[in-house]
C-alpha cells in the first residue's frame, strides 16, 4: 500500500505519529498561503485607477458590485487573501496538539485534528484554482505599464544617481539633499496632474546646487532612464515566468 502511493514508514512509530508531523505540514501550507495572499494582494493593487497595469479575467456577464454596476472587483483575488488567512490559525492549533498533547492514547487532539487537517488542505487546494485561474487570464496592460514606468520609474532610479555621483567624488550628504528637495518638488507637479518624468526634468534643469560639476549631468539622465537595463531584466523575467508557467 505504502509502494502505491509512494510513501515511506517511519523507521521508528508507535501507535501514533509524532503530532509535531501536523503542525510542520500545516506551517508549509500556512507559508505557502502567505505567499498566494500576497499574490492575491498585489493583483488587487494593480487594478486601481492610479495604477491599472494588472487585471484578473472579468467574465462578460459577471457582476463587479449589486450597489454599483461599474465596478470589476477582483473577487478571485479576494478570495485567495480571505481563505489564506485560516492557514496560520489551523498551523496554531497543530502546534498546540504537539506540544500540549499528554500521551498517544489520550484524544485531547483528536477532534479539532479531524477539522483542521482535511479543512486546511481544501483550503489550499481552492487557494492555488483560484491562483491558476488568475495567472492563466491575466490581462496585462502593457500601455499602461510603460506609462507608470516612465512616470514613476526616475524615482527608483535616484539611488543610482546618488551613488554614481558619490563615486565621482561628491559630497554624499550635500548630494543627499540636492536629490531629496528637487524629488518632494517633482513629486508634487505629478499631483498636481503633471505628466513628464517630473524628477528628470527638475535634475536635468537644476543649475543653481550641481550634483557633481554640471547642472545638466548625463550621469543623472542615464541614471533616470527608466527603460535601460531594468527593462531588459524585466522581459528576462516575464520570460522565465512564461517558461515556468507553460511546465
Amino acid at each position: 500500500m505504502l509502494g502505491a502511493f509512494e510513501l515511506e514508514a517511519r523507521d521508528v512509530a508507535t501507535q501514533t505519529y509524532p503530532r509535531k508531523l501536523d503542525y510542520t505540514l500545516l506551517s508549509q501550507l500556512a507559508g505557502l498561503g502567505a505567499s498566494l495572499s500576497k499574490f492575491g494582494r498585489r493583483r488587487a493593487d494593480s487594478k486601481l485607477a492610479r495604477f491599472g497595469e494588472m487585471f484578473e479575467p472579468f467574465g462578460a456577464k459577471q457582476v463587479g458590485s449589486s450597489a454599483m454596476p461599474f465596478k470589476r472587483n477582483p473577487v478571485m483575488s479576494e478570495r485567495i487573501c480571505s481563505l489564506a488567512r485560516l492557514l496560520p490559525g489551523f498551523a496554531d492549533v497543530a502546534w498546540q496538539n504537539a506540544a500540549t498533547n499528554f500521551l498517544e492514547r489520550t484524544l485531547d487532539d483528536s477532534a479539532n485534528r479531524r477539522t483542521i487537517l482535511p479543512e486546511a488542505i481544501l483550503c489550499t487546494d481552492e487557494i492555488l484554482s483560484l491562483a491558476r485561474k488568475v495567472v492563466e487570464g491575466l490581462r496585462i496592460d502593457e500601455r499602461k505599464i510603460s506609462e507608470n514606468l516612465r512616470t514613476y520609474g526616475p524615482f527608483a532610479g535616484s539611488e543610482a544617481v546618488l551613488m554614481e555621483a558619490a563615486r565621482a567624488g561628491g559630497n554624499r550628504q550635500e548630494l543627499h539633499e540636492a536629490l531629496r528637495e528637487n524629488a518632494m518638488t517633482a513629486y508634487a507637479a505629478l499631483e498636481r496632474g503633471e505628466n513628464e518624468p517630473a524628477l528628470t526634468v527638475a535634475l536635468r534643469r537644476r543649475t543653481d546646487r550641481p550634483l557633481h560639476g554640471s547642472g545638466r549631468s548625463p550621469l543623472a539622465t542615464r541614471s533616470l532612464d527608466p527603460c535601460r537595463r531594468r527593462t531588459v531584466r524585466a522581459r528576462r523575467l516575464a520570460q522565465r515566468i512564461r517558461t515556468t508557467i507553460g511546465k
